[in-house]
């Protein structure tokens, strides 16, 4: 029992019970259970119960004179390191026998900044925490801790200095000066620099600082009182988990209802059906190791494709829980806190930097020697240039190429982004003569949009406008073929730079966007029809991860082949927009709808794969496998020629 400030404070039972109210929600929302859609908000009350019990510890030593920051730092280590490390080398001797040797070197640079507690500044160089590629990232969640462990390294010097210099008092309004500074600033950067704003202790300060000044601001509340602040607390909580989703702006002002929740609910400290409850007090128990192991399990689902599989995702929830509990009693409880602060940092600080160390070395081991991951043979990424036809490129001024595909005379010209060059062989399958390709990629087939991207989006409109010049004044009767990755200009993800914008459309994300993209979109088609046929493919499906590596994952682990696929209804959904345009557009201006979904998707399912042979490079550009799947669709194109 510790004196704080004049008053007692024993173990918070309710502290606890909001642990184990966070993981289950950052853990349900990485594993897309419904209803859980902002659990990622789990991380914001853990950033609150963290500033609540480090103020505690520290302002209580220093009113006592006996805080000691060796002593602070030795007991963070001690509860942060030893089950973190445990996690890391288990990483460490999985990616060596299962993971292709590329994936293998990026989990182990992750690694080392993970260790190093600097992984949030690495994964903020990757884009937003919700955007897919970061999914494939097996220490993604170690963010947090590297804010925390930031936060832990400040926060002590800090308040020792404000303590020394302007005493208790002007200690704690000082603390709420910074935490309206550090609050404005994530208000303001998480508009203008949303991925900053998330990974960046400056914008997630004012969390743990609000979980201090719950502690230096206590309260005297009466039973009642106290049962009406934990009650309201909750709802607040459980509001941002099942109300908020990825698509949100994070942290920001959204943040303050779990922030002031889990605050309420600490001021509450009631024993309470919530408070005392036997299994939420095990699972707080054990809550960190099971943050630290539930993330690579989402990783292997995700990698291999089987998120969506509720068996798998119901057994993976259970093993994370199993593995954590593992972890507390093998690993976490068993951190000797006997010996001195100085042998303590020495003795973690070793031990995280010789397994820093172990981890160059494996890199540089596996890439000079590749032979020594005696298990597996890599089976490498398919070939992005296809091989069933010729090409001859020219750089053009907008980062792009413009190519010649085949030999012959010019009877088709295929025009759009990346999905244009990718899905060129399918069309060249049909063609016996030569085609022009202008390919310029994450543009889409408009003109007069704003991007986020500024560059992009001059090269993008100058591109299309060259290309739109030249088909009207040359090339007259000869086919375009368009093709468009139209789900991406429209994503909501928060880090997308491809997303396009119209200033005249007053709702930029409602019907307005819709009908100004749709009438835009019909200007360009009806354009080109006026001297071209017009031939106007619907997107090519989009898988949501990258196909090899599930292929190559899912047979390195569970020893046989597997194919993977997306059902119909979430293509259709995804691309509603564009296939709207796209019929409109093909009415309006006499072209042709070219439908690749009855080859992709037989069945109702979008194949990603076939045999265990992946049709894609990455997650949506067709290879050689896939554009063969499409032969026959372009024969129309050249029935005349």
């Amino acid at each position: 029992m510790d004196v704080i400030l004049g008053r007692t404070m024993e173990f918070r039972n309710n502290i606890n019970a909001l642990r184990a109210l966070a993981v289950i929600s950052v853990v349900l929302f990485h594993f897309k259970v419904q209803g859980f859609g902002g659990g990622f908000a789990g991380v914001d009350v853990f950033f609150v119960i963290s500033g609540f019990l480090m103020t505690g510890i520290i302002f209580t030593g220093l009113q006592t004179q006996r805080f000691s920051l060796l002593g602070f730092y030795a007991s963070r280590a001690r509860r942060i390191i030893p089950a973190l490390l445990t996690l890391c080398i288990a990483l460490l001797i999985f990616g060596f026998v299962f993971l292709p040797l590329d994936d293998y070197r990026d989990a182990i640079r992750t690694l080392k900044s993970s260790l190093l507690f600097s992984s949030n500044f690495t994964f903020a160089k990757g884009g937003s925490y919700f955007d897919a590629p970061l999914h494939e990232n097996w220490l993604l969640h170690t963010w947090s801790l590297s804010v925390e462990w930031q936060f832990y390294m400040l926060y002590p010097l800090l308040l020792m200095a404000l303590y020394k210099f302007v005493g208790a008092k002007n200690t704690r309004s000082t603390l709420v000066l910074l935490a309206l500074i550090s609050f404005a600033a994530s208000v303001v950067l998480t508009r203008t620099s949303p991925v900053f704003a998330f990974y960046m202790l400056p914008t997630r300060a004012w969390e743990m600082i609000a979980g201090g000044l719950v502690f230096l601001y206590p309260l005297q509340l009466g039973k009642r009182s106290s049962s009406i602040c934990e009650g309201l607390g909750l709802v607040a909580i459980l509001a941002s988990v099942m109300c908020f989703s990825e698509q949100d702006q994070w942290p920001g002002y959204l943040a303050l209802l779990p922030v002031l929740g889990t605050a309420l609910v600490i001021y509450g400290n009631t024993q309470s059906a919530f408070s005392t409850n036997r299994a939420l007090q095990y699972t707080g128990k054990i809550s960190y190791s099971v943050y630290l192991w539930h993330w690579p399990l989402v990783v292997l689902l995700y990698t291999c494709g089987l998120l969506t599989s509720w068996p798998y995702v119901t057994g993976a929830i259970i093993l994370s829980f199993v593995l954590g509990a593992l972890s507390f009693y093998l690993v976490e409880s068993r951190a000797n806190s006997a010996t001195s602060a100085t042998k303590t940092i020495i003795k973690y600080a070793s031990y995280a930097l010789g397994a820093v160390a172990l981890s160059a070395v494996t890199s540089s081991v596996v890439k000079d020697y590749p032979g020594v991951r005696f298990a597996f043979v890599d089976l490498g990424q398919p070939a992005y240039s296809g091989t069933l036809y010729s090409q001859e490129c020219f750089p053009n001024d907008y980062a792009a190429a413009d190519c010649k595909l085949g030999t012959g005379e010019v009877s088709v010209i295929l025009f759009g982004d990346s999905h244009a060059q990718s899905t060129a062989a399918a069309v060249q399958l049909e063609n016996k003569q030569a085609a022009l390709s202008w390919a310029r990629g994450g543009c889409p087939t408009l003109q007069n949009f704003e991007m986020r991207d500024k560059e992009l989006q001059r090269q993008c409109q100058a591109f299309n406008q060259e290309k739109l010049e030249v088909l009207k004044n040359s090339y007259k009767g000869i086919p375009v073929v368009l093709f468009s990755r139209a789900a991406l200009y429209w994503d909501q993800s928060r880090n997308n730079k491809h997303r396009i914008f119209f200033p005249e459309a007053k709702d930029p994300d409602g019907s307005s966007f819709v009908e100004t993209y749709t009438a835009k979109y019909i200007d360009v088609v009806c354009s080109i029809a006026q001297n071209h046929p017009v031939y106007i493919v619907k997107p090519i499906p989009e898988m949501p991860f990258s196909v090899y590596k599930g292929l190559n994952l899912h047979r390195r682990i569970f020893q046989h082949t597997t194919d993977i696929s997306i059902p119909l209804h979430e293509y259709e959904k995804r691309n509603r927009i564009a296939i709207t345009a796209i019929e409109t557009a093909a009415k309006r201006c006499n072209a042709t709808v070219v439908d690749p979904t009855p080859y992709l998707c037989p069945d109702g399912k979008c194949m990603g794969s076939r045999d265990g042979v992946p049709l894609y490079y990455d997650d949506n550009h067709l290879v050689d496998a896939g554009n063969e799947q499409l032969k026959g669709l372009f024969k129309d194109v050249f029935k005349g020629i």
